[in-house]
């Protein structure tokens, strides 16, 4: 288990690899209206689909079962 602080030094350094989207309300809306079981997955897709990403990359492709677009485990991306 990590410590808060070394969590926040871990966030600090991926952020500089990664763009952070917003989050809004048509997103947020999305999310609960949507037929996912799991609302952060729902989050992360509406968000991934409100700003035209084409990939979405996660350990659980059976939550992503309906999408318009691609969802990869980290692997298969790579391989790619």
């Amino acid at each position: 288990m990590i410590s808060s602080e070394e969590g926040k030094q871990i966030i600090r350094k991926f952020k500089v690899l990664v763009q952070v989207m917003a989050l809004d309300e048509k997103i947020i809306d999305l999310a609960l209206n949507s037929d996912f079981s799991d609302f952060e997955d729902a989050i992360q897709y509406y968000s991934a689909l409100q700003n035209n990403i084409d990939v979405l990359i996660t350990r659980h492709l059976k939550d992503y079962k309906k999408t318009q677009i691609s969802v990869l485990t980290a692997r298969d991306f790579i391989s790619l």
